[in-house]
């Protein structure tokens, strides 16, 4: 037996003997929720998705000259191709050539495509780059799409060049694209700065973005919501169907766009199509603390019995304290889901008052596994924990429990104590 395995199996003993399972009737009761008021909202986020129509013909054929020249297809000399920069980039319609662009089959346009959207000044671009950086195959390009991004605001490309300049055939490139990025944001650097320094920096500007949502770059201007909000509902509508990658495609740069995407999720929390309301909280849980303004909206669909766990996740990962009352009656739920979801959730808002109940969950042998796992986990946000530590440590040793699961919360524990 494994000394992980002894320090559990004592524990557990002493359990059996001193502690019985929390008695449904004798349940704390949670105080009122916020009504939920649902209605449909498909046909909005169609209606919004189409405020974007292309532009009238003359500007089409104006955008389609300038764009010839501008990505390179046609031949130009330097001042030629000047010009249409620029003339590119002023236009309020450029995004009708950039974007189509991203995704030419020639990754020489499509560097070009990114680094002009990354000059643009259009914080809108955003959506369209996000997703080519899920999509680009080539090294170089993958560099190109995340400085872009991180010229309008979006430093979340910002993890792709710190991989980059681990890798012999981007170092270099990658490199100097940090050393702009630090030396712009006024970030101290050694003469030369070593590659180590520089991954360093971008890990930490990473960090920041994941934690606040929002970029440390000056200068960057605002995004007209009207623009934001037609892109993302593009994407939300698509969650209807019944194929994968539009659905993960939609999860993927909601998830990456920082604050951006708040208003309208926030929106979709109250949709009547529970496909709808499912996908905004988990892309809420996913944007963490960022979209903690979120939590007032987030609360009535505890009361949802299709999206309820959802919700009680949600609160958990974006920080939601205040709700911390109406989650702990959730362990005593007879739903294992809402049990789980709780557990997992009150470790993350550092509730100490709940460590005995997550002790009792954890130790009784008769709980749902799913339950003592979350249990488990949230322990462990609180801090060490000999029995949490020892019951995972059995699940991977045992391979009796998810492993990706595990993975995905060890790695969320390693984010909490970092």
């Amino acid at each position: 037996m494994t000394r992980a395995a002894a320090v559990f199996t004592l524990l557990l003993v002493a359990a059996a003997c001193g502690r019985a399972r929390p008695d449904a009737d004798a349940r704390p009761t949670a105080p009122p929720l916020p009504p939920l008021q649902l209605r449909p909202f498909l046909p909005a986020l169609e209606r919004l998705a189409a405020t974007l129509p292309p532009p009238d013909a003359a500007a089409q054929r104006e955008l389609r000259e300038l764009g010839d020249v501008a990505l390179r297809l046609l031949e130009a000399d330097p001042r030629t191709q000047m010009r249409a920069d620029r003339a590119l980039l002023e236009h309020g319609d450029a995004w009708w050539v950039l974007e189509p662009a991203l995704l030419h089959d020639d990754v020489a346009v499509r560097t070009r495509a990114a680094w002009l959207c990354g000059q643009s000044a259009q914080p809108a671009l955003q959506a369209a780059l996000v997703l080519r950086l899920k999509y680009e195959l080539d090294p170089n390009g993958v560099l190109w799409v995340a400085d872009a991004l991180q010229r309008l605001g979006n430093d979340v490309g910002l993890g792709w060049l710190d991989a980059a300049m681990g890798r012999d055939d981007t170092a270099q490139q990658a490199g100097t694209m940090a050393i702009d990025i630090c030396r712009e944001r006024g970030l101290p650097l050694s003469e030369p700065p070593t590659y180590d320094e520089l991954r360093a920096h971008m890990r930490a500007l990473y960090d920041a973005w994941r934690r606040t949502g929002t970029s440390s770059r000056a200068g960057v201007p605002p995004a007209p919501q009207a623009l934001l909000d037609a892109r993302f509902a593009a994407h939300l509508k698509t969650t209807q169907g019944t194929q994968l990658r539009p659905v993960d495609d939609a999860r993927f740069v909601t998830t990456r766009c920082g604050r951006l995407p708040l208003p309208l999720l926030v929106r979709t929390l109250s949709a009547e199509e529970p496909y709808l309301r499912t996908m905004a909280l988990q892309v809420l849980a996913d944007i963490g603390a960022p979209a903690r303004e979120a939590a007032p909206a987030v609360l009535p669909l505890l009361a949802d019995p299709l999206t309820g766990s959802y919700a009680v996740r949600t609160l958990g990962e974006i920080g939601a304290t205040d709700a911390v009352p109406h989650l702990r009656p959730r362990l005593a739920d007879p739903d294992t889901e809402q049990r789980a979801a709780a557990a997992q959730a009150l470790g993350l808002l550092q509730d100490r008052p709940s460590a005995a109940d997550l002790t009792t969950h954890l130790l009784d042998p008769q709980e749902a596994i799913d339950v003592r796992v979350g249990a488990a986990f949230g322990l462990l946000c609180l801090g060490e924990n000999a029995a949490a530590e020892a019951f995972l440590a059995e699940r991977q040793r045992l391979h009796d429990y998810h492993e990706p699961t595990l993975q995905r919360l060890r790695e969320r524990l390693a984010q909490i104590r970092r």
